[in-house]
């Protein structure tokens, strides 16, 4: 007999069977489907809204400016530059311009003043629109209408003079009104009206033509004049 204790059926461990040849193999149980957890999504971040641009309040509407000053001063020199009015008791314009002065003595050069009144008016390579003064000299210089005592022009030209005493050197003049008038060779103009002519006259209208256009001229002045004081 032997010693060895009996093995138990309970005690021995059933190996599973192996498949046979040729049998199908048992197909594995297919895992149990997990469901997949659910995540929540991503809270949107909140939209920025930018707060509205304050605006500015509007400015409110320019007013009219008022009407500009005159400069007034003892002596202005005005260079490359411009002003509306001025009044002195002397200008020096170089290279300016000025709507209108009033002085005792104005000089231009290479400038222009739109009118000017002055006792002494000297213009060299410059222009003035309407010159009243009591001596008034245009050399190389260009006058709309001159009225003055004595008018000196000298290469130059002007379109109308009324004065007392006129002297023209190689200058022209449309029309000339005066008590004497000088002309030296080589000036001419197309009306004069004058009590006594001396040198070279040239003219191309009679004392008859020219007496009704000094009416004109005298009276065209005389509303300058009230424009002024008024």
């Amino acid at each position: 007999m032997n010693d060895q204790p009996s093995e138990k059926p309970a005690d021995k461990i059933k190996a599973a069977p192996r498949p046979r040849r040729g049998a199908p193999a048992t197909p594995a149980a297919a895992a149990p489907e997990v469901a997949a957890p659910e995540v929540a999504a991503p809270e949107a971040a909140p939209a920025i809204v930018a707060a509205p641009a304050k605006t500015a309040p509007a400015a409110p509407a320019a007013e009219p400016s008022a009407a500009i000053a005159p400069i007034r001063a003892a002596t202005v020199n005005l260079t490359q530059s411009g002003v509306a009015e001025v009044e002195a008791d002397s200008v020096n314009v170089r290279q300016g311009g000025i709507g209108a002065a009033s002085a005792e003595d104005i000089t231009v050069n290479m400038g222009g003043i739109g009118r000017a009144h002055a006792d002494d008016i000297a213009v060299r390579l410059g222009a003035i629109g309407v010159a009243h003064g009591e001596h008034v000299s245009v050399e190389l210089g260009t006058v709309g209408l001159v009225v003055g005592g004595k008018v000196e022009l000298k290469q130059g030209y002007t379109r109308a003079i009324l004065a007392r005493d006129v002297h023209v050197r190689q200058g022209g003049a449309q029309s000339i009104v005066a008590e004497h008038v000088t002309l030296e060779k080589g000036s001419g103009t197309f009306i004069l009206l004058a009590r006594r002519v001396e040198g070279d006259v040239r003219t191309v209208l009679d004392w008859r033509g020219a007496l009704a256009v000094g009416a004109v001229l005298a009276l065209a002045v005389g509303l300058v004049t009230r424009r002024r004081r008024g």
